[in-house]
């Protein structure tokens, strides 16, 4: 198709559309009735002509004028209290959302709290474990420490003990004292 081929089948179909709007317009104008006044306040209507005053006329044009207005002004509340009833309740979803927001940040608060604690809490009791852990093995080393020195002293002493009954044992040459265990006794040096 060529472009001149779909331009002139636009503005075909503008135009339809042009002449249907104007048809509808013309017949809304054509379905609008006029209403009949009411002139007959408290009287009975049995036939016939009836002529009406100028007077009448203006009453009459006056309670529908009077009736309209009613009518638009009861429209209007209408309309302005639905408006404050959809404002109402938008502002009641607002509120909901907003408390529904709150009690989720107060959620993600508390279990962040509840993490932190149990972070704490683990931590403490690593660190605890950790310290249990030095203090048991430098008990230990104490306890080992403690028995190679106690050995240690005992050998010192014994070979100390040796070496100074052999060396004063050679100017007094006194036999050393042994014990019924056989172990020998040093005396100190002024019960000698």
């Amino acid at each position: 198709m060529s472009v001149h081929h779909l331009s002139v089948q636009n503005e075909l179909l503008k135009h339809k559309v042009d002449g249907l709007e104007e048809a509808l317009q013309h017949k809304k104008k054509h379905k609008k009735k006029g209403k009949a006044l009411d002139l007959q306040q408290r009287q009975k209507y049995h036939g016939g002509a009836v002529l009406w005053s100028p007077r009448k006329l203006r009453e009459a044009r006056a309670r529908e004028a009077v009736r309209e207005r009613d009518e638009t002004e009861e429209k209007l509340q209408k309309a302005q209290a639905k408006k404050q009833r959809k404002e109402a309740q938008l502002q009641r979803q607002v509120e909901l959302e907003q408390r529904r927001v709150e009690r989720q940040r107060l959620k993600e608060a508390k279990e962040l709290e509840r993490a932190e604690k149990a972070i704490e809490r683990a931590r403490k009791v690593e660190a605890q474990h950790q310290k249990k852990t030095i203090q048991q093995a430098q008990e230990r080393k104490r306890k080992a420490s403690q028995v190679t020195l106690s050995s240690n002293k005992r050998q010192k002493r014994a070979s100390a003990a040796q070496a100074g009954v052999q060396t004063q044992d050679e100017p007094s040459a006194a036999p050393p004292r042994v014990t019924s265990r056989g172990r020998n006794v040093n005396l100190p040096q002024k019960f000698r």
